[in-house]
This record gives C-alpha cells, structure tokens and sequence, in this order.
C-alpha cells in the first residue's frame, strides 16, 4: 500500500511539473503577449482568450486568438475592432482567428493584416444587420458568407435571402463575396433551399420563394397522408429548390417528393407522372411563379428521377 502511494504521489508530482513547463512554453509565452495586444485594442467593448498548441511528432506548434464582443457593441466599435485586430499580435505566431458578435455571427480568417476601413465598416454593417447567425470567411480578400435557418415556411427562406441580397455593400472593398445559404423546414412538408452565389443573390429570387410558399399554403400541393400507394394525386409532400449565380447566371432546379413512389412505380409510371398527376400541374404553377418572378426554371423532377418540364 506505501508503494502504491509512493507511486501516486510520484505520478501527481509529475503531472505538476509538466503542467509548469507547459505553462513556460515559447508559445504559450507568445500568447500571453499576443493576447496583451488584441486586448489593447478591444478594450471594454469584449473578451480576448488564446488557444495553443505546442510542436509535437507530425504536430504543427499553433497559436490561435479568439474576440468575444460583448452585448451593447455598437456597429462603430466593431469595425474598428475588426479594422486593427488583425494586425495587432504583430510578427508573432499568434493569429487573430475569430472574431464573434454577441448576436453570435462572426469572421473568420487570419489576414495578419490591417483590415482596410471600408471592409472593416462594411463587414461591421453586415455582421451587426443581418437578421440570421451569419459568418463571414476572409481569404486572400475574397469573403465567403454563410448562413442557415432551420425553422418556419418559405417567407423564412425568402427572408434570408433577401438579407443577402441586399448586402452588397461587401463587394466593393472585398472584391468577391461567395454566398452560401440553406434553408430547412422543422418538418413536414419536407421543404427545403439552397442558394449559392458568386455575388448578393438576385432579388428575384425572394419572390420566386415567396411564390412558393403562397402555392404551398394554398393546399393544392396536399398532405402527407399514411397511404403506402402510389397514386397520380399523391401529395407533394417536399419540395427542394436549389439556386446557383455564377457570373451573374442564375441555374434553378426544383425537386418534389411524391409521397408513395418508390423506385420501382418510378421506372413503371414515369411517363404518367410527368404528365397527368398532382406533380405535372404543380411543375406548371413553378415555372408561372418564376416566370412572375423574372427568372426561368432550369429543371423540375419529382423523386430526383422523373422530369416533370424541362427548361423552356
């Protein structure tokens, strides 16, 4: 039994003097000035806190620094924040990584750089605005901007959108701003949108899901239902549209989900679903509602296999 504490007590000496030699690192001693830095310029308006990782087999030393900023930041206080911390650990091998709102949207990126004013104001403006958790990415001056909700109807997915598509203030001082946004129904209906583009997604595109979602609340799309058959009027119990702008070209595609049709009724009656079913005539009320819109549907399939109108 004294061997056993002998060998404890060694073990939890040991544990001690390796906490204290980590706590003496070269990177560690680099975050506690780097950190000094950032904090200088933060000031009151958040929280500074730094994450290492010290040289190892195949294990690259890191030094990463996080900015929290608090509740009441004001749009001014941020961009300047964001305009001087970049640059603010200097030549150290610590990087400003993050940089998050109390709203819980953030930027991204390890520039080392003074982020120039207008980006910095404009990035604020964004970050401080937009109605959804957004992050923005910088690398090599282009920004990619994400953003997602999981809630609501198609007013929320229109929503999001529009608050991107009037955010182009972004564009000028970063060059190119690479949207990505998802929009996911809670449940059935199985809706959902993806929107990827290579500049603020056109505005046509909120009334195209607008459309879509009046044509969803008018009924005509049914139901789920717990029937197993397959059936011409079977509900449209998902639809999933995806949007891709690149160089101005907006591609649209919708797929719907048929309740009921497996493989199998697919490869049988394909022809008679694309043709005569509930599908075919929401297809056609698709294509009115883009073309109300001012853009064009490029494809619409039910069950990702059968095409109910091609481009046209």
């Amino acid at each position: 039994m004294a061997d056993r504490r002998r060998g404890l007590g060694a073990g939890a000496l040991a544990a001690a003097v390796v906490a204290t030699l980590v706590g003496c690192t070269p990177m560690a001693d680099a975050a506690r000035d780097a950190t000094a830095k950032v904090e200088q310029v933060v000031g009151d308006s958040g929280k500074v806190s730094a994450s290492t990782r010290e040289r190892g087999i195949n294990v690259t030393a890191s030094c990463s620094i996080t900015v929290r900023l608090g509740i009441g930041t004001s749009a001014a206080e941020t961009s300047v924040v964001l305009e001087d911390v970049w640059a603010a650990p200097g030549d150290s091998p610590c990087v400003v990584t993050t940089v998050e709102l109390a709203n819980r949207s953030s930027m991204l990126g390890s520039p080392a750089v003074a982020m120039p004013s207008q980006a910095a104001a404009a990035a604020s403006d964004v970050l401080q605005r937009f109605g959804f958790v957004i992050t923005l990415g910088v690398s090599d001056g282009d920004v990619s901007a994400t953003s997602s909700a999981r809630t609501g109807d198609f007013s929320t997915a229109a929503q999001l959108v529009r608050e991107a598509s009037t955010s182009t203030e972004l564009d000028d001082p970063f060059g190119r701003v690479f949207w990505s946004l998802r929009w996911t129904g809670e449940g059935a209906p199985y809706d959902d949108v993806t929107v990827t583009s290579d500049s603020a997604p056109p505005a046509a595109l909120v009334d195209l899901l607008t459309g879509l979602g009046d044509l969803r609340a008018s009924g005509t799309l049914g139901e789920p239902t717990s029937a197993a058959d397959a059936e011409l009027d079977s509900p449209i119990i998902g639809m999933s549209v995806t949007s891709v702008t690149e160089a101005g070209s907006t591609a649209l595609s919708v797929d719907l989900t048929v309740e009921g049709w497996d493989a199998a009724e697919l490869a049988a009656r394909g022809d008679d679903l694309s043709s005569s079913s509930r599908a075919a005539d929401a297809a056609r009320s698709i294509t009115a509602i883009a073309a109300s819109a001012g853009m064009s549907i490029d494809s619409i399939t039910a069950n990702q296999a059968v095409e109910l109108l091609a481009a046209g």
